[in-house]
């Protein structure tokens, strides 16, 4: 089982998906051919705003003739997607549904789309989708979709999708991927495709446990709630997430990102995204393991995306494997060989080590190993202040880091650097 562990700990490459989309120029309306003189005609903003609370109503009350009225009929084949779309859509736990008009007068259509819809009038603003889940969600999911309205005879229709590249792409959503099954506890919940029953329920138990690892460790308030999709594989895993390639990765932490006012952002909608060809073989310690990891992530998220990398994945580690009665060599592998092997620098690794390096494995191992040190050597408590000393969304320079140390342990980061790595080689 602890070598089973020790393979675990590198694939355990956890991604952390906070996804802004930025503003937009608007793009004028410009007339098709012959129409240079035309009478000017009412903006089309008001009526798809109502089209899409039509839509959004008919989500929620599982009214298939009311969300195929939004669609334009004569698009046949797309019409007939969305169909199927409302069948997947309809297996869905939803407690919440709207749409808005991100920005009405930016309109994304370019000449080559005009001409595609032709001679009809198009509309293609970004659209944004929020929805909450049964009985989970104090916050709702925030989606990008671009709908692409047509003008009819008889009123302003959704006519297709995918027309807005390169300026945006719609969101993919476990729907997407088929029809759902949901398996829940008073806390959890894990939705998943018709046929991945049994490793739902094994997630499930997981993450009922984290909870308890988690609060051992993290002593800030936080949901205390989670969902965990399960795709039916990696491909379509990254679909969801957005990656090229996941085939390291065991798990993915997901949040929605809004503006607020004054300049502030709001942290919401988090999910935990399993690659299923991964974890569907894992066992019980490595299924606990990724669980909590993740869960650390939604715990730890509010804090913003200022915290060095060498802390934010380092402390899920370290929350995660705190329960696993082994020593540094086993729970460790990748600094373990990286040490003996005399490739061991001493320095806490740069958030870029993170982000697909060969050493990656090592980053990890190092992070959470720091943490473990802090721990032993100050208390878990002083862990929790430094991580919280990081909190907003501007990385910290060195000399900002080195002020955050001082002022919660006491030294400096040069410091706490070569008394970690010390530690490190007395252990290994």
């Amino acid at each position: 089982m602890l070598a089973a562990l020790a393979a675990m700990v590198v694939l355990l490459l956890v991604a952390v998906s906070l996804v802004a989309r930025p503003a937009r120029e608007p793009v004028a309306q410009r007339p098709l051919p012959g129409q240079a003189n035309a009478p000017a005609r009412a903006h089309p903003g008001a009526e798809v705003s109502r089209l899409l609370q039509t839509r959004a109503r008919a989500i929620l009350g599982r009214d298939k003739a009311a969300f195929l009225s939004v669609v334009d009929r004569r698009r046949t084949s797309y019409y007939a997607a969305q169909s199927r779309l409302f069948d997947r859509m309809a297996t869905a736990p939803f407690a919440g549904f709207t749409f808005r008009i991100v920005k009405p007068s930016d309109d994304l259509a370019t000449a080559s789309v005009r001409r595609r819809y032709a001679p009809a009038r198009v509309y293609l603003p970004e659209v944004q989708a929020r929805y909450k889940f049964v009985g989970q969600d104090a916050s709702p999911v925030l989606a990008h979709v671009y709908y692409t309205f047509v003008e009819t005879p008889d009123g302003w229709r959704i006519g297709g999708q995918g027309d807005a590249r390169p300026f945006g792409a719609d969101d993919t959503e476990i729907w997407d991927g088929g029809p759902l099954r949901t398996v829940r506890s008073q806390r959890t919940l894990v939705v998943y495709h018709p046929g991945d029953q049994t490793l739902a329920t094994r997630l499930l138990a997981a993450a009922d446990d984290a909870y308890a690892q988690i609060a051992r460790s993290w002593s800030q308030p936080w949901e205390r709630k989670v969902v965990v999709l399960v795709p039916r594989d990696q491909d379509e895993a990254e679909r969801m997430v957005g990656a090229n390639d996941l085939s390291r990765v065991a798990a993915v932490s997901s949040s929605s990102i809004e503006s607020a006012r004054a300049g502030a952002e709001r942290v919401q909608g988090n999910r935990i995204i399993v690659n299923t060809s991964n974890v569907r073989l894992y066992d019980r310690l490595n299924l606990q393991v990724v669980a909590t990891h993740e869960m650390t992530h939604v715990a730890t998220r509010r804090l913003g995306g200022g915290v060095p990398l060498y802390l934010v994945e380092g402390f899920a580690d370290y929350v995660a494997l705190r329960g696993v009665s082994a020593p540094l060599s086993v729970t460790r592998p990748a600094l373990t060989k990286q040490v003996r092997a005399g490739g061991f620098d001493g320095l806490l690794p740069a958030d870029d080590l993170f982000r697909g390096s060969n050493d990656v494995a090592v980053a990890y191992d190092e992070g959470s190993s720091f943490c473990l040190w802090v721990a032993r050597t100050y208390g878990n408590a002083k862990l929790q202040a430094l991580y919280q000393s990081f909190a907003g969304d501007d990385r910290p320079t060195p000399f900002e880091q080195d002020a955050s140390f001082r002022r919660v342990l006491g030294i400096g980061l040069e410091v706490a650097e070569a008394r970690w790595a010390a530690w490190v080689r007395r252990q290994l």
